[in-house]
């Protein structure tokens, strides 16, 4: 009597997400929703993974160069840049719809009516504004000719806004909320801008170590599969559509800027991968 072959079980997949995941503001709370979602709906086809999470929190360059390692972290979500793009392997699918690409300026209430005053690009370019030295949004601001001022890190930027070193402090929808009600103890002015609304092309991706290609593979697959199942639609909708209500995104003047720094690799042309407000008066 012949005996079946035993197959030994493949190891699981296992991802080391950055620390950022273990905040509690809402984009990373989204991305790890979005994340655990995507690999279950590829466990039919690559099996079981294992999630662990990096026990230090580092800034954008630190991180980047770790995850070139692959030891530390292999797996965060992050604006793109051609830096990233080049160093690690991208999953071109944007993890928020682009969404991210909308800033919301944080300013001191006070000065509310000089950014009202504000209808042309050219008006806002001659306001100061900050951005994180790393950050690819600075690059695209410094690039589109507005009067930028450079911190290294948010905590610092609030700072240099609290004593006025620059005039608005241009943030994700989230971030713009999160950081307001955080900030506001130290300086009781902190604001959101209520009457425009800045946008750039400015993917957020997935990004994951070089030569762990299958774990690229796996977590892309597990994004398509929730576009073609309406999934992905639903968790975005479902987190975001109450900020989206309360930032009052859809009713403020939109300034665009473009962005020259995207790879051509970018999938401008698919609108199933971004959220355009305006179309959802």
């Amino acid at each position: 009597m012949l005996l079946p072959t035993l197959v030994p079980a493949r190891a699981p997949d296992v991802y080391t997400i950055d620390h950022n995941f273990s905040r509690a503001d809402l984009r990373d709370r989204y991305t790890y929703h979005l994340l655990t979602a995507a690999l279950d709906a590829s466990s039919a086809q690559y099996g079981p993974y294992e999630l662990r999470t990096s026990p230090l929190a580092m800034e954008r360059d630190r991180l980047m160069q770790e995850m070139v390692h692959g030891k530390l972290v292999n797996l965060s979500a992050q604006i793109t840049s051609p830096e990233w793009e080049s160093k690690l392997i991208p999953i071109r699918i944007p993890v928020d719809k682009g969404l991210s690409g909308y800033r919301i300026s944080l300013i001191d209430g006070r000065r509310q009516a000089t950014f009202s005053a504000v209808h042309t690009l050219e008006q806002l370019k001659r306001i100061p504004l900050g951005a994180g030295r790393q950050w690819s949004s600075a690059a695209v601001f410094q690039d589109t000719g507005f009067s930028v001022a450079l911190g290294n890190s948010t905590a610092g930027l609030h700072s240099m806004l609290a004593a006025d070193r620059f005039q608005h402090f241009p943030r994700g929808i989230e971030e713009a909320l999160f950081e307001q009600a955080a900030y506001a103890p130290a300086f009781p002015q902190l604001a959101l801008e209520r009457s425009f609304v800045i946008y750039m092309p400015l993917p957020r991706y997935f990004f994951v170590a070089p030569g762990q290609a299958r774990l690229a593979e796996r977590l892309e697959a597990g994004l398509r599969a929730l576009i073609a199942d309406g999934s992905f639609d639903q968790i975005f909708h479902a987190f975001y559509d109450e900020l989206i209500e309360k930032t009052g995104l859809r009713k403020r003047r939109v300034f665009r800027l473009e962005n020259r720094f995207l790879s051509p690799q970018t999938p401008l042309p698919n609108k199933a991968y971004w959220y355009e407000p305006l179309d959802a008066r």
